[in-house]
């Protein structure tokens, strides 16, 4: 007896399946990577675009040694601040708890 063939979905789920992981994935980086130093972007000065210009350099892309993969000092602050209040509301929580019995 030949085994069962298990039927595969139709193609265009599949598309549309594969679309929408992509679409979540590229958020998910979009929003986790804004707290990440690894790509800084520097916008030239328009003295500078136009010698870029006049010179024939299109984009170019430097490796400097102060690249980590740190939180940017806003994402530090707000990630402090955070934990500081769930601290609070632990020890709130505590003390509550001990009040009770």
């Amino acid at each position: 007896m030949p085994p069962k063939v298990v039927p595969t979905p139709p193609f265009f789920q599949r598309v549309v399946v594969g679309t929408l992981a992509v679409l979540a994935g590229a958020y998910v980086l979009k929003d986790a990577g804004k707290d990440l130093e690894f790509v800084k972007f520097e916008p030239h000065t328009p003295e500078e675009i136009e010698r870029r210009k006049r010179d024939g350099v299109h984009m170019t892309m430097k490796t400097l040694e102060t690249r980590s993969l740190n939180y940017t000092p806003e994402a530090q602050e707000r990630l402090r601040k955070l934990i500081e209040e769930k601290e609070q509301k632990e020890k709130k929580l505590q003390s509550e708890e001990k009040k009770e019995t």
